[in-house]
C-alpha cells in the first residue's frame, strides 16, 4: 500500500464562490500528485456564486447534496479510492455528511471527517436541542477519524463526544514567486489597512471601518465580496460604518478577486487585519504572514495556536478602542512592521508550509486504508 498511489475521494468545494475552504481545495488539488495522492473530487460547492451565512436547509442545497452522494457512492462502489475525506463546515451539512459517512460505512471505505472551523462550532453544539445534539455527535462517531484545525475543538470533542478519534492537523499556506507586475490596488495615498474574506459582521468587518475611520492616516481595502447576515441590526451597523468610512475617500472596495490578484494585494499593502468573531484557522492569515505582512487579530478559533504577540497584535473580539490603537501603533512604526512582518513570514513557512501539511495527510491517509479491517465492524 505505502508503495503506491493513494487514491483519495476529496469531497469539498472550489469556487464560486471563493471561500477560504475553496482556496484551499484548489491549492490541495494543484499540489497533491507531487505528494503520490490521486484526487477525485466531489465539489460540494453551494449552487450559488455567493457567499451567505445562513446555513439553514434549502431544497436546491438537498438536491445538490443528493447529487453529490451519488457521485460518491459511484466512486467507492467501483473501488476507485483508498480513503475518503470530507470537508464540513457542519450546520445544515451535517446531514449530507452523515449520509456520505454512512455510505462508506456500508462499502467499507475509511473516511475522515475534517471539520473547517472551532469555536462557532463549539457554540452551535452547545445552543443545539438534545436530540440534535444525539444526531450530530452520532455523525462524529461515523468517521474513523474527525480531523480538526484547533487545540480548542480537539480538546472539546475528546471531552464531550465519547467514542470519537480526534486529531489536529493545521492547513497549509504556500509561498507563491509573485511578480512585480501591475498593481492591482489603486494608487495609495494613505497606508492602507487590508481585509480578505467575506465582508460581513462576523468577520468584524463593521469594527475595523469604524476603527480606521479614527486614524485619518490609513485607508482601508477589502478585498472580497458583501455577503447577506443573519443578524439584521449587525448588517445596518456594518453598512453604516462602511459609509461613514466611503464619505472620507479612505475606504478602497474591491471585492473578490481570483487567487493571483489576492496575492498581489497582500504585496501591495502595510498592515492585514482580521477581528472575526468566529474562525478556524484562516487561509487569509497564514497567506498574510506569508507575504510579510504585519497583522492584527482576534484571538478566536486557532488564531491563537498560529500567532502570539511576538508575531501579530491580538486584540479583544469586538473591541473597536483596542483595534484603532493597534492599528496606530503599526502605522507609527515602520521598524516594527518590517520586524512582525519577517518574523511573520518565518512562522508561516516552516510550521504551515504546503509539502510538510500534506505529508501529514498522506501519513493519515495510509493509516485509514491500512487500519480499514480494525477500524470498522
Amino acid at each position: 500500500m505505502s508503495d503506491r498511489t493513494l487514491r483519495v475521494a476529496l469531497w469539498a468545494p472550489v469556487p464560486p464562490p471563493m471561500g477560504g475552504i475553496a482556496r484551499w481545495t484548489m491549492q490541495y488539488l494543484e499540489a497533491a500528485p507531487r505528494h503520490g495522492l490521486d484526487l477525485r473530487l466531489v465539489n460540494v460547492a453551494p449552487p450559488t456564486d455567493e457567499f451567505s451565512e445562513d446555513s439553514s436547509f434549502r431544497w436546491d442545497r438537498a438536491r445538490h447534496a443528493g447529487s453529490c452522494v451519488a457521485q460518491l457512492a459511484g466512486l467507492v462502489a467501483r473501488r476507485n479510492v483508498d480513503v475518503v475525506h470530507l470537508t464540513t463546515s457542519l450546520f445544515w451539512g451535517t446531514a449530507r455528511e452523515a449520509t456520505a459517512l454512512a455510505l462508506c460505512r456500508t462499502m467499507r471505505v475509511p473516511a475522515l471527517l475534517h471539520i473547517r472551523g472551532s469555536n462557532q462550532y463549539i457554540a452551535w453544539r452547545q445552543g443545539l436541542p438534545a436530540w440534535k445534539r444525539r444526531g450530530l455527535d452520532a455523525t462524529l462517531r461515523a468517521a474513523d477519524t474527525v480531523l480538526v484545525l484547533s487545540q480548542e475543538l480537539q480538546d472539546y470533542l475528546s471531552a464531550e463526544v465519547s467514542g470519537v478519534r480526534v486529531e489536529r492537523i493545521g492547513n497549509f499556506v504556500a509561498d507563491p514567486e509573485l511578480a512585480q507586475g501591475h498593481a492591482v490596488l489603486p494608487p495609495r495615498s494613505k497606508l492602507r489597512v487590508l481585509f480578505v474574506g467575506a465582508v460581513t459582521p462576523l468577520k468584524g468587518v463593521g469594527e475595523l471601518a469604524r476603527a480606521v475611520l479614527g486614524l485619518p492616516q490609513c485607508e482601508l481595502v477589502l478585498v472580497g465580496a458583501p455577503a447577506p447576515a443573519l443578524d439584521a441590526a449587525a448588517e445596518r451597523a456594518l453598512h453604516a460604518a462602511l459609509a461613514d468610512l466611503r464619505a472620507t475617500g479612505r475606504l478602497v472596495e474591491m471585492g473578490a478577486l481570483p487567487p493571483d490578484r489576492t496575492l498581489a494585494a497582500y504585496r501591495e499593502a502595510d498592515v492585514f487585519c482580521l477581528p472575526t468573531y468566529r474562525e478556524g484557522l484562516p487561509n487569509v492569515l497564514l497567506e498574510a504572514m506569508v507575504a510579510a505582512l504585519p497583522a492584527v487579530v482576534t484571538p478566536v478559533g486557532a488564531i491563537p495556536e498560529v500567532v502570539h504577540p511576538d508575531l501579530a497584535e491580538i486584540v479583544p473580539v469586538g473591541d473597536v478602542g483596542s483595534l484603532q490603537a493597534a492599528i496606530g501603533r503599526l502605522a507609527a512604526d515602520p521598524a516594527r512592521r518590517k520586524d512582525l512582518g519577517q518574523r511573520a513570514r518565518q512562522s508561516a513557512l516552516a510550521r504551515f508550509g504546503v509539502d510538510g501539511v500534506i505529508e501529514q495527510y498522506v501519513a493519515l491517509y495510509r493509516r485509514l486504508s491500512e487500519g480499514v479491517d480494525e477500524a470498522k465492524p
